[in-house]
């Protein structure tokens, strides 16, 4: 009879201590989906100029640039200079990485894509939306920093 009630109790306490772990868990997990509510948000962000950072010339390029964290996918669309037809690429987001503040005014997201474009190169990559006190600027991970394109974002929108 001790055997069974010992047997009992040591189910009982690998219940209570397995159920518990999950709720604190899940608590663990809605924290931080709260406090990073503002990376789950469908935004559109427009362009007028692409910087590149190796000589710092602008070029006049208008783009617009879709990120639906909740679809996993980030579309790309690019008027090129002369030209009549918009260049329209898609990504699949793998990965967020989120240090960026609510009010989005400094901090960046790091977003970790594969390219849905089977003439494309680049088969995974990342962009980086970037706060600082100078505004918004979206790149992409592939090239080195001191080589790069940097699109400066003129105006954004939190879709719905």
């Amino acid at each position: 009879m001790t055997t069974r009630i010992s047997v009992f109790c040591k189910y009982l306490m690998i219940c209570l201590l397995f159920f518990g772990s999950i709720s604190l868990i899940a608590q663990t997990t809605n924290a931080s989906k709260e406090n990073k509510k503002h990376c789950q948000q469908k935004i559109k962000l427009f362009s007028d100029k692409i910087i590149l950072t190796l000589n710092q010339l602008e070029h006049p390029i208008q783009s617009e640039i879709i990120i639906d964290p909740t679809h996993f996918n980030i579309r790309t669309i690019v008027q090129i200079p002369n030209k009549q037809d918009k260049k329209v690429t898609d990504f699949t987001i793998k990965e967020i990485k989120c240090e960026m503040n609510e009010d989005m005014t400094s901090g960046q997201i790091m977003y970790l894509v594969k390219n849905d474009n089977p003439k494309s190169k680049v088969t995974n990559s990342g962009f980086i939306l970037k706060a600082t006190q100078k505004g918004l600027t979206f790149s992409n991970t592939t090239d080195s920093p001191e080589d790069t394109a940097v699109a400066s974002i003129s105006k954004y929108e939190i879709l719905e």
